[in-house]
């Protein structure tokens, strides 16, 4: 395996809403703190090159939700996107800052909608990364994916075939980050096996929440997703002062495939 070079980044823990230990990346940077969530399969080291190109705009931390990366897995399966709400309001307040910027990738983004909907005051930007508020799939619909693999040469093949338009460099960060050793010698993806049968997400209904976002939003639409743009756009024009920008060359996991199209969307965006 190729040595991988990770940018400066703290790895940082506080308590969640259910006192469950959470995991965040403090990727530095100056201005007010900007908190990146990941999606379904991801991390939060799915950020690091976005916070590369935002560290000077803002104090980028990136979350691993509870299940995922290094934060604790939940006994209950408390796996809801409220449960991730409410331990990004933890994450907030160990922080101590009043007001911050949110950005979320796929379920991320989801977080952020809810987050910022029912905390007008505590949300100052938002950027919503290529998601749609309510799904036509069950929660248990679910493409299929390996549980497991044999070495780091599987791995890597499979992040590259997952996301085809990300680099070698991101394809090795994701191989090196997202993956722990299985007691039985395999390496398997670093979050609760319970996602390979359930995504929680797949119920929600945000479409309510979208007027009472009083942040100016950003909505990035990947070019090669099976997000629909005429549905972003809808949601665009529910969100009282909202922009849609497409980004090209990318699918649905933008923040891997292509951080510098959110880079330079976010610098445009952000004052």
């Amino acid at each position: 395996m190729k040595t991988v070079t990770t940018p400066n980044a703290q790895h940082c823990y506080t308590t969640g809403s259910s006192g469950n230990r959470l995991h965040y990346l403090d990727y530095g940077g100056s201005g007010r703190p900007l908190v990146a969530m990941h999606g379904v399969t991801g991390h939060a080291w799915n950020w690091y090159k976005v916070a590369a190109g935002l560290t000077d705009h803002r104090r980028v931390y990136a979350l691993d939700f509870r299940g995922y990366g290094e934060s604790q897995w939940s006994a209950d399966d408390a796996y809801t996107t409220a449960d991730h709400v409410a331990d990004l309001g933890a994450l907030l307040d160990s922080l101590g800052e009043a007001q911050v910027d949110l950005i979320g990738s796929s379920w991320g983004a989801l977080v952020a909608i809810q987050y910022a909907s029912e905390n007008p005051a505590r949300v100052g930007h938002l950027i919503v990364v290529d998601v749609e508020p309510s799904f036509e799939q069950a929660e248990t619909d679910l493409f299929p994916r390996p549980t497991s693999y044999t070495n780091t040469d599987e791995v890597t093949a499979g992040e590259a075939q997952r996301n085809p338009n990300a680099t070698p460099e991101m394809v090795a960060m994701m191989t090196a980050t997202g993956y722990g050793p299985a007691p039985n010698g395999a390496l398997v993806p670093k979050h609760d096996s319970f996602f390979f049968e359930r995504w929680p997400f797949r119920s929600d209904d945000h479409w309510e929440r979208l007027a009472a976002i009083q942040a100016p939003t950003l909505l990035l639409h990947a070019a090669n997703s099976f997000v629909r743009a005429d549905v972003m756009g809808d949601m665009a024009s529910r969100i009282p002062d909202a922009s849609l920008v497409e980004v090209a060359d990318s699918g649905h996991v933008v923040p891997v495939e292509n951080p510098a199209g959110i880079v330079a969307a976010a610098v445009s965006f952000l004052p």
